[in-house]
């Protein structure tokens, strides 16, 4: 026999939307923009993670999936932007070492 709570956890999964990647939007008309929705978008992904642990922790919310998945989608998306990071870092690094 299954058990109950696995069923109710396995319907809840339902409602989990998919993760979204920090991503250039079209109306970026510059690095220094495109940048800016970046890490607002990772900013806003942080601030919904700690919102829904906060509910969690406190017993306002029932729904432990969907705080799981919102730390989640935190987390990869901070990966993600930490990536971008490095590559321009590097990036900037080869072009301080190219001689004139």
């Amino acid at each position: 026999m299954a058990d109950i709570g696995i069923v109710k956890a396995a319907a809840s999964l339902g409602s989990i939307t998919p993760a979204r990647f920090p991503t250039l939007r079209p109306a970026a008309t510059d690095f220094g923009t495109a940048l800016r929705n970046i890490v607002s978008d990772v900013n806003a992904a942080q601030l919904k993670a700690h919102e829904s642990a906060v509910q969690l922790a406190a017993g306002r919310s029932g729904d432990t999936a969907q705080a799981i998945t919102n730390i989640q989608k935190a987390d990869i998306s901070f990966q993600f932007a930490l990536q971008i990071r490095n590559k321009l870092l590097e990036a900037y690094q080869d072009v301080m070492r190219m001689s004139v």
